[in-house]
């Protein structure tokens, strides 16, 4: 049975992940620093622990890798924090980058020999070919504009230096816009979604969004972890591999594709404080390589990963309101 580290394992693409290795037959230790159990990991089956741990804690890490010696380590322990606030900046950094310092030691430093993926972004491209609209290759020269691109190139620089001058096997992934049920609503989709499902909830009629012009690449993030074990368990050190759909669409088109799947009439109305800065116009990827190499390729439309993004905020909210009317019914009795 092969053995999985996952950091991260309670986020929105860790969840996915550690579902696809225990199906797979994987043991599994996931570390999060969120105590409270994702939903998607409520139900999972077979060899599966989770610690509650800060990645950068050295002295808590260092046990756990002595007891449980993973042969493949997925690092997807991040922070999204994209403020220009000078704490929100340096818990960027720390988790980021110092965290991936610390993993990739404490490793080192028991003599363990894993496999280890760093799952990187898009977001150290920034605005590469944004002028041409052409797809970006993964040589393309990556040229960050958020904070937190700039953090995933210098985990990804950090990675492989140490990869280079060790021996560790490091891959690399940058993946493009991945979106599915159970991303936080604090993400474009989900809040598209998520305010679609509340209109039908509560009789509304009206979504507010932002900026709808920009060109994203998607996948499903189903098919995103898939890329994860295939580029883990095959794929080569020192390599990056894009995971792209190859396809890129507007903002605007996600927003009607999940309107047009409710059954009442929605109104899209546009609200200039939802704008964001540093906000690409557009991106898209080039995934030939991975799909040479690997043989990944995105399976599942974006009609049923935006189906089945609406269905889970449907049930997410309808669920929430059925609690609190159960509530306000036990007060009143």
């Amino acid at each position: 049975m092969s053995t999985a580290l996952v950091t991260g394992a309670n986020g929105f693409a860790g969840s996915h992940l550690v579902r696809l290795l225990l199906d797979e037959g994987w043991r599994v230790l996931g570390i999060t620093n969120d105590p409270s159990l994702n939903p998607e990991l409520v139900s999972v089956t077979g060899d599966f622990r989770l610690e509650e741990l800060d990645v950068c804690d050295r002295e808590g890490l260092l046990p756990l890798l002595i007891e449980f010696r993973p042969e493949t380590v997925f690092h997807l322990a991040a922070v999204t924090q994209l403020e220009l606030k000078r704490d929100a900046l340096g818990e960027l950094y720390r988790v980021n980058v110092l965290g991936t310092q610390n993993l990739l030691l404490s490793i080192l430093e028991i003599k363990l020999e894993p496999v280890v993926l760093i799952t990187s972004s898009s977001a150290v491209y920034g605005s590469s070919r944004s002028q041409d609209r052409g797809p970006l290759t993964e040589d393309v020269v990556p040229t960050p504009e958020t904070p937190y691109g700039a953090s995933k190139l210098a985990q990804e620089m950090l990675a492989d230096t140490l990869g280079r001058c060790t021996g560790l096997k490091v891959v690399r992934t940058r993946a493009f816009n991945h979106t599915g049920p159970g991303e936080s609503r604090r993400m474009a989709c989900s809040a598209f979604a998520s305010q679609v499902a509340e209109c039908e909830l509560k009789g509304e009629d009206v979504v507010r969004v932002g900026n709808l012009d920009s060109h994203r690449d998607f996948c499903d993030v189903r098919d995103v972890v898939r890329s994860y074990v295939l580029a883990a368990t095959r794929g080569e050190a020192g390599e990056i591999y894009n995971v792209c759909s190859g396809n890129a669409v507007t903002m605007r088109s996600i927003l009607e594709r999940l309107v047009s799947m409710s059954s009442r009439e929605i109104r899209i109305e546009t609200d200039v404080f939802r704008f964001k800065s540093g906000d690409v116009s557009y991106q898209r990827g080039d995934g030939s390589k991975i799909e040479r190499t690997l043989g990944w390729k995105p399976e599942i439309s974006l009609e049923k990963t935006l189906s089945d993004l609406l269905d889970h905020w449907r049930n997410k909210l309808g669920k929430q309101r059925g609690e609190h009317e159960g509530r306000a019914t036990e007060r009143r009795t």
